[in-house]
């Protein structure tokens, strides 16, 4: 209850259109009310021989619908002809019947201005935290599961919302009116009819603990087999290759038969409230209609029209309490909804601005590793007391095994991660005490794993430059040699390139990273084996690339195939989380134990 609480706090923005909303509610109440009573006269007029006006209530009026019901009355049966009474009604029905409908079409309209207001801003927040978390948080979480809360959840919050905010207040309203109007025409009947209440509180509040259980289950269940979803996408091409589709139509079937029992559980006690509180509901009718229908065959009790109109508003009754009965169930499943929205948006981002944080609008000196150690898990240290430090203008190549940590280590440098000890230093500033867009700024990174966007190739160039010059991504295509094959495709640098950038090749995407890079500009460039699982074509144009890149900047390579960095000013060999080696490529070779000779022979032999 306290989620749902907290996400009632979200509508603080939007007070006056509420109140609004609920003006327009009680005026919907009243007049649904009303159009109801119309039933009394009707019936009066249609079957009632004796003059009408001898039916109305004396002057002395005990209560507010006494006054109101003589008034009323007065009004409709001040004209003897019958005919001209029922044209009074219908008007008078006519009349109601479309205040009630306007009423209740403003208020909904309001309603889900303010619901999908709420659910954009909360959609908004939580992509604005996407981006503030650290590389870490999407590593531990499925992507499946992230989706999941970002669309399914917030889908079932825009719909909890909306049902459970508009039913809390038009229902209850609706039921207090109805049972007023009831009460004054028999009080003995009415108390008969709210003997509901209780039973059907006490099986609300059971179901509704249920539901919210099976409701955190369908949606973990979902995110479960979305991740699977997501998995079979990425994984297309290597599912094809080793024939495993069989394989994944059974890992899917399993998943989507688990999110199937999981729904019909709550389907199960989502779908019980209603038919249960109407049964409850018409028992209690009949049993008014058995007693009250006894009492009027007995010469007693209530005026025939009056008791079918008492019945026809009890009756009324049965959708708002209905619908009331489903409140509590929105309300658990909003309330689950919330717990998967709320763990995303209170979740504090790991790298983030100090209070008094600097800006660093150039990099002039060096970059400097102090004691710096590293790890993902307590049990896996990646770096252990590492220090170097890179001057500015200074080519600088890391090499070593597979997983002895090259990666971690440039991602230290832009905060990706944050040291576990020691200290990472640009100009003599620890990088804790830059001011995180500032610092980022200074990098233009190329990994191995090209990140391109489901856009055309200028748009993936330009990334993030809205306005520059025609000219200037062209440049930059040109110094990339990636000019040439764009002007191949079928529009040019508007083709757009698909997820992923799944209509290049390798080298052709990588060439539109490094045109990205050099658009950027950077003064420290980073490479992260930009020249891997290439042929001897793009390797050769790609190499070229990043000759033209690191001309006049900073820059730090992580090199797979050591031949691409035979002239870098100094090679940092890393080894079981220390640096092993450094030295240009002829002295590491003349020192005959050293790992960097055994790598580059292996590799050349």
């Amino acid at each position: 209850m306290k989620e749902y609480i907290r996400l009632l706090r979200l509508l603080k923005p939007y007070k006056w259109l509420l109140v609004l909303a609920f003006i327009l509610t009680l005026l919907y109440s009243v007049t649904n009310a009303i159009s109801v009573y119309l039933s009394i006269p009707l019936l009066r007029t249609l079957f009632l021989s004796n003059n009408p006006q001898n039916l109305a209530p004396p002057n002395q009026f005990n209560n507010i619908f006494d006054s109101f019901r003589y008034a009323f009355d007065a009004y409709i049966f001040s004209d003897t002809d019958k005919v001209n009474i029922l044209a009074k009604v219908c008007v008078l029905l006519m009349l109601f019947f479309f205040s009630k409908n306007l009423f209740g079409y403003l208020q909904s309209i309001l309603t889900q201005y303010v619901q999908k207001s709420m659910t954009t801003s909360i959609r908004r927040r939580m992509y604005q935290k996407f981006t503030t978390l650290s590389l870490k948080y999407f590593s531990e979480k499925r992507s499946g599961d992230v989706i999941s809360r970002f669309i399914s959840d917030v889908n079932l919050l825009q719909s909890s919302i909306s049902v459970s905010f508009t039913n809390i207040i038009k229902e209850p309203m609706l039921i207090i009116i109805f049972l007023v109007m009831a009460f004054f025409i028999s009080w003995k009947l009415t108390l008969i009819s709210i003997v509901i209440v209780p039973i059907a509180l006490i099986l609300i509040i059971y179901i509704g603990r249920k539901l919210r259980k099976y409701s955190y289950r369908v949606q973990d269940k979902l995110s479960e087999f979305t991740s699977v979803i997501a998995e079979t996408i990425y994984g297309s091409k290597i599912i094809r290759a080793f024939s495993m589709e069989n394989f994944e139509n059974r890992k899917f079937e399993k998943k989507l038969r688990s999110y199937f029992r999981v729904q019909m559980k709550h389907a199960i006690y989502n779908n019980l409230s209603s038919p249960m509180t109407e049964f409850l509901s018409v028992a209690v009718g009949v049993f008014i209609i058995w007693y009250g229908g006894r009492e009027i065959f007995q010469g007693g009790g209530l005026a025939p029209e009056e008791f079918l109109g008492f019945l026809i508003i009890i009756f009324q009754l049965m959708t708002p309490i209905k619908d009331l009965s489903s409140v509590n169930n929105m309300i658990q499943e909003s309330a689950t909804a919330a717990v998967r929205i709320f763990d995303i948006l209170d979740t504090e981002p790991e790298i983030f601005d100090k209070k008094n944080a600097v800006t660093l609008k150039d990099f002039n000196n060096a970059i400097e590793f102090r004691n710096v150690s590293f790890f993902y898990e307590e049990d896996r240290l990646i770096l252990n007391d590492v220090s170097l430090k890179i001057n500015k203008m200074e080519k600088v190549a890391i090499v070593g095994l597979s997983g002895v940590g090259k990666s971690t280590f440039v991602d230290l440098i832009p905060r990706f991660y944050d040291v576990t000890s020691g200290e990472v230093l640009i100009d003599g500033i620890n990088i804790k005490d830059i001011k995180l867009d500032s610092l980022r700024n200074l990098f233009g990174i190329v990994t191995q794993e090209i990140i391109l966007f489901n856009d055309t190739i200028k748009n993936n160039i330009a990334y993030g430059y809205e306005d520059i010059p025609m000219e200037k991504i062209i440049e930059a295509a040109i110094n990339a040699n990636a000019h040439e094959f764009i002007l191949e495709t079928e529009k040019g640098y508007d083709t757009l390139i698909g997820e992923r950038g799944i209509k290049l090749s390798g080298g052709q995407k990588q060439r539109i990273a490094i045109a990205r890079a050099l658009l950027k500009n950077a003064p420290i460039m980073i490479f992260d084996e930009a020249t891997s699982s290439l042929d001897t074509e793009s390797e050769n144009l790609i190499q070229e690339a990043i000759e033209r890149l690191v001309k006049n900047n900073t820059s730090i390579i992580i090199a797979h195939r050591l031949s691409t960095i035979r002239d870098a000013d100094r090679i940092i060999v890393l080894h079981d989380g220390h640096i092993e080696n450094i030295g240009t490529h002829d002295e590491l070779m003349e020192d005959e134990d050293s790992i960097y000779k055994k790598l580059y022979e292996l590799q050349f032999s």
